[in-house]
């Protein structure tokens, strides 16, 4: 045993004095391989804020240089935005809420709705059309003002824009609009002629329209307005709620909330409520969707479906591989660190048993060699008997003969384990 221990110190030993050939090479792999290994997770979530804040950065720039729209948007501050009814009915002191939500839903606190312009580009599904009736026959006043194209100029930049409207609200509740040929659609507004009132408690007033929509109801419904002959305003009871149909938004625009008659109809229309009720805005007929929960985000966004495609992809790669879900799992009982002295007697068992004995004493040949030719400059690859000739003529005190007999028996080699743990000691412990 005490041998063993021995010829494992001896191993050791000359793995750390003894430069390995190649040592060179090994570093720059090492380098490279430091280089090539993956990047640690503060790096990886640095970098993917960074990525976040330039896409944050970038969008809210696209936003700030987007055309300002669309027509009767809540949230549109140009001549033929909306903006100035949401912020004048809140002034009045009812609470607004817009109706964005995916899928389309009206909440039940929604006592009036106002659907203003909305969009052909965003129309109205076969179960969102079936949502928006559900609301209205359960007690809701749907107010819809459309008419087949508003042209708004651009506040911002861009060019002129046209949007289409969408009459699928009106065609659910058997009310029709179509473009009359024999009236012109002049851009300058025109008052229209009252024939009828909401009810006794909201008094209609006059207001302004354009365009040349005309509107068609069931005998059932009640004309409000009309122009030239031809019906602007309608309204219709649907179960326990109603419909109020307009055939040009423009009362309803910022500019032509500006006026003073159109001022006056939106306070008749909000008289059909009680005080204090909910006023929403249909913004989801604008292109404005928001998910209401992740889940409905990732059904039914365009962004969200695209997301849970590469989750579903992603997915499919790794259970295809054969990849492990997370780390590896090691017992406790295999997490005991190892002290060095079993990696020193492993080294020196695996040298033993791999024969390599002679190779060892070659490395003490040279590491001698090196460590007594360092001080005197003298190459330590030179044959024996020339460096022990040169170490005599640079240090006097070298006895040649002992050193020229122990460098010969390191280079020589043995098969004997005793002769090899004494020649490793002679070579680490000469002077």
């Amino acid at each position: 045993m005490s041998e063993q221990r021995s010829e494992s110190n001896a191993v050791a030993h000359a793995h750390a004095a003894t430069p390995r050939p190649g040592a060179r090479a090994s570093n720059v792999q090492s380098l490279f391989s430091n280089l090539s290994s993956p990047l640690p997770d503060w790096a990886i979530l640095l970098g993917a804020l960074v990525l976040i804040s330039i896409a944050s950065v970038a969008s809210l720039a696209l936003q700030l240089n987007a055309p300002d729209g669309p027509p009767l948007s809540a949230r549109a501050y140009g001549v033929t935005g909306g903006w100035a009814l949401a912020r004048w009915v809140e002034t009045l002191g009812y609470p607004t809420r817009m109706v964005e939500s995916r899928p389309y839903k009206i909440p039940d606190s929604v006592e009036l709705l106002f659907m203003l312009q909305p969009s052909s580009v965003y129309a109205l599904g076969e179960s969102d059309t079936k949502e928006l009736m559900r609301w209205v026959h359960s007690g809701g006043t749907l107010v819809v003002a459309v008419q087949s194209n508003v042209d708004y100029p651009i506040t911002r930049r861009g060019a002129p824009q046209t949007s289409r409207g969408d009459f699928t609200a009106l065609a659910a509740f058997g009310i029709t609009a179509t473009t009359s040929g024999k009236f012109s659609a002049s851009n300058t507004p025109q008052t229209v002629d009252i024939v009828g009132q909401l009810d006794s408690d909201a008094v209609l007033s006059s207001f302004s329209i354009r365009g040349s929509n005309e509107l068609e109801a069931p005998n059932d419904a009640t004309v409000l307005a009309t122009l030239d002959g031809r019906v602007v305003a309608v309204s219709r009871y649907q179960g326990d709620g109603r419909v109020i149909a307009f055939a040009s938004p423009y009362a309803f625009s910022n500019e032509g909330l500006d006026e003073d008659n159109n001022a006056r109809l939106v306070l008749s229309l909000l008289g059909t409520v009680a005080g204090g009720s909910t006023i929403g805005f249909d913004e989801y007929q604008h292109g404005s969707r928001q998910a209401t929960s992740i889940t409905s985000w990732l059904v039914s966004a365009p962004a969200g479906q695209g997301t849970l495609l590469a989750l579903l992809l992603l997915a499919a790669y790794i259970l295809w591989t054969g990849r492990r879900l997370g780390r590896i799992f090691v017992p406790p009982e295999l997490r005991i660190r190892r002290i060095p002295s079993e990696y020193v007697v492993a080294m020196a068992n695996l040298a033993r048993a791999a024969g390599q004995q002679n190779a060892t004493l070659q490395r003490y040949n040279h590491s001698l060699k090196q460590r007594l030719g360092k001080p005197y400059r003298i190459d330590p690859i030179l044959p024996d008997d020339v460096f022990v000739a040169e170490l005599a003529q640079s240090d006097a005190g070298v006895d040649g003969k002992r050193l020229l007999a122990l460098l010969t028996s390191l280079s020589r080699g043995t098969r004997s384990r005793t002769e090899f743990v004494r020649l490793a000691r002679d070579a680490a412990e000469y002077a």
